[in-house]
């Protein structure tokens, strides 16, 4: 079995193009005779005979069937309201359609070659002047017209039944808002945008660059950044770990003694002055100055820094917890999927991380044991969690940009700092910390009450903004937790969930209020006055004000709507995704029916278009090191027998991850998503689809017509 691990990264990585070029190259040699020959009307006269061929054994009633069931589907369904029920219509018309189009084109192009080799067909075409290059490219331009047929039925019939649709939910959306206390308080903004833009468009959106969950907004308090405690909030600094650059000469895992991890925070109590002192801490120590009790001195960015041997030895050992008289925090590292893989320890004698001084940041250290640092590789974040009750903790950005350290040991008693994640914005920078609040089942929860809350903040920048009849749109959507709706008798119940949106223009400081009541999993539209988003540079903040309520968010759930388009146009553009998909089953099929019977050949087409999204799926379970954690769940005991399990799932795991290099990447024709939501579909999308149908469809052409031009298919 083929080893990759023998193969370099260079060829690996550029493996799909080598063997495109190659292909090409040796088809455009082997074929030259007959691309001098080359006429394109032999190809489009093969092309209607497929074509008439499939009319005639009535594919076409493949579409009546597919698109009853849909509406079959599509009435039995239970939806939220009138949006939601539109958007799952569109999930099954598109989802229905793919599913016909792929499999009609795959028995189709999979058994038109050896059906007609097997009747005889083909030996009057053959013996023709035609060429085997366009017998294959008019099979292939014939398939490509029978599945433009049926997109076009069954996109037509979609738009129609979709339209017919939206018209009756319209109509029942009038009635409601004319008929008092038939719609709640809290949807009548939303069925009243239904009403007016209708259910059916296709949408421009500005998504925010980034979002934060902060214990005040930042314009308040300069460079400082504030956060809540009792395990409320926390911030993340990303960390890219090279395994291989953290492990000493010899060693046999990264970091064997472990990594250091400096924190810088100050915090202020409950009542305390809004505005801490932040004098800047202590001189950073020498490089080589010794370490004081509570661990490593601040240190030069870039500067190393020796460990006493005790401490280097206590780095290794646990201890007794003491008692906390300040403000603690808690680290620990997250994996890329923000997974925790283990907590820091503090150097003993302690066991808690106290926050010491009072009029500014204190400097924390604690290490990750070996058995935490051996998990690392790729970007993790280390994470700062607020620990004490009615504390806010806060970091300053202009003192520390970098407010987390990470230090390794290259040499015995000797560390030196890695460097942060480059900042996406100035990769000469480090990147920004992330400020975060507790996770629930919708995304991260702000939690409601008329003061000492948290706020989230959205950051646009360089935001496309095209403000309709002076107001700017704005998409909200989010989930509601332990809603003050649900028990109105409830102390503090002030009714439906309100949110303050707070739209505060950077360029020209303008501010636009305005208070929401979002309802659960629906979405929301409000406007504000175009001049706080004028110039595309804005934040928007989000204030829960609903005392006992939990407002989960995501990092999409405020979304500014830019333009609209047609739906048709919409439409059209996810039918084209499909049809250029259609277009690489037909190559896929004709190719593996040069060299297979139709039945072998219907299961590895199958095999070549799923093969990619399957690697895709099995994720970190094929990575290496997964021989020795299948020796592990398998317990067994014999040398021999573990060490030949773990290699045989090692040359396997590496054989699936090279073989997915050159297979089609089938999740570039995704055309449900962006529709469902009523978002345009932007021209990328179609132009990775193409890429993806011309990157194999081109060399797997050329392929099949080497194939087919060697055998023996006429007398």
């Amino acid at each position: 079995m083929l080893h990759t691990l023998a193969i370099p990264d260079f060829i690996t990585q550029y493996l799909g193009r080598i063997l495109f070029v190659l292909v090409v190259v040796a088809g455009l040699i082997f074929g030259a005779s007959d691309l001098a020959r080359f006429r394109w009307r032999r190809v489009w006269a093969i092309s209607q005979v497929v074509w008439i061929e499939a009319w005639r054994r009535k594919i076409w009633l493949v579409t009546p069937l597919a698109f009853l069931g849909v509406v079959i589907i599509s009435q039995l369904q239970k939806p939220y309201d009138e949006q939601d029920a539109i958007r799952q219509t569109i999930k099954f018309c598109i989802f229905a359609t793919g599913l016909v189009v792929a499999m009609t084109t795959i028995i189709l192009a999979c058994t038109n070659l050896p059906r007609e080799i097997e009747n005889r067909v083909i030996y009057t075409i053959a013996t023709k002047p035609t060429t085997r290059l366009e017998i294959v490219l008019g099979k292939v331009v014939g398939f490509a017209k029978v599945s433009l047929t049926i997109l076009f039925i069954m996109g037509t019939l979609a738009w129609a039944y979709l339209a017919l649709r939206e018209a009756n939910m319209r109509r029942f959306i009038a009635e409601r808002l004319n008929t008092e206390g038939a719609v709640a308080p809290a949807s009548v903004a939303t069925l009243k945008y239904y009403q007016e833009a209708g259910l059916l468009y296709a949408k421009r959106q500005e998504e925010p660059d980034a979002m934060q969950i902060l214990a005040r907004p930042p314009e308040e308090s300069g460079m400082l950044r504030y956060f809540y405690g009792n395990g409320e909030g926390s911030f993340l600094m990303p960390f890219d770990i090279n395994p291989s650059a953290i492990t000493p000469p010899g060693a046999s895992q990264p970091a064997p003694q472990g990594l250091v991890v400096v924190a810088h925070v100050g915090y202020l109590k409950k009542g305390a002055a809004t505005q801490p002192s932040t004098t800047q801490p202590a001189a950073p120590a020498p490089a080589t100055t010794q370490v004081a009790a509570t661990g490593p001195a601040i240190v030069p960015y870039y500067g190393p820094f020796i460990i006493p041997p005790e401490q280097r030895q206590a780095m290794m050992t646990g201890s007794t917890s003491i008692s906390a008289t300040e403000p603690t925090i808690s680290i620990d590292v997250l994996d890329a999927n923000h997974e925790s893989l283990g907590a820091a320890k503090p150097f003993p004698p302690l066991k808690i991380l106290e926050l010491t001084n009072r009029n500014g940041l204190s400097q924390v250290s604690a290490y990750f044991p070996p058995e935490v640092t051996a998990l690392l590789k790729g970007r993790v974040y280390i994470r700062v969690f607020g620990q004490s009750p009615d504390t806010e903790y806060f970091v300053d950005m202009q003192q520390t940009p970098d407010p987390v350290r990470l230090l390794y040991e290259d040499a015995p008693q000797h560390y030196i700092p890695l460097a942060p994640a480059p900042s996406p914005v100035n990769p000469k920078l480090p990147a920004a910390p992330i400020f975060q609040t507790r996770s629930g089942t919708f995304g991260q929860q702000l939690r409601g009450g008329p003061e000492r809350t948290p706020v989230a903040i959205y950051r646009f920048r360089a935001a496309e903004v095209r403000p309709t009849d002076g107001k700017a749109p704005f998409e909200f959507r989010a989930g509601i937790e332990r809603s003050g709706a649900d028990a109105p008798d409830a102390p503090g119940f002030a009714g439906p969930t309100e949110v303050l949106v707070r739209v505060r223009n950077r360029a020209t400081s303008v501010v636009a209020e305005t208070i929401v009541r979002p309802e659960s999993n629906r979405t929301l539209f409000f406007t504000v006055p175009a001049d706080a988003v004028q110039g595309g540079e804005f934040d928007v903040h989000l204030k829960n004000l609903t005392l006992g309520d939990y407002v989960g968010l995501g990092p999409r759930s405020v979304v500014l709507i830019t333009e609209t388009q047609s739906f048709a146009w919409n439409l059209t553009k996810s039918m084209l995704i499909l049809w250029l998909m259609s277009i690489l089953i037909t190559t896929i099929a004709i190719f593996t029916s040069t060299f297979l019977s139709w039945p072998i050949a219907v299961v590895l087409t199958m095999v070549i278009l799923l093969g990619h999204w399957g690697v895709q799926q099995l994720g970190e379970s094929i990575q290496p090191g997964i021989g020795a954690t299948v020796v592990t769940d398998f317990q067994l005991k014999d040398p021999a027998k573990a060490r030949a399990v773990q290699e045989t799932v090692e040359k396997l795991s590496s054989f699936l991850n090279f073989i997915s290099t050159i297979l089609p990447d089938i999740s570039k024709y995704a055309a449900v998503e962006d529709i469902e939501r009523g978002v345009s579909i932007p021209w990328l999308k179609l132009r990775d689809a193409l890429a993806v149908t011309l990157g194999f469809g081109l060399p797997l052409v050329l392929l099949s017509y080497i194939f087919l031009k060697n055998k023996e298919v006429a007398p």
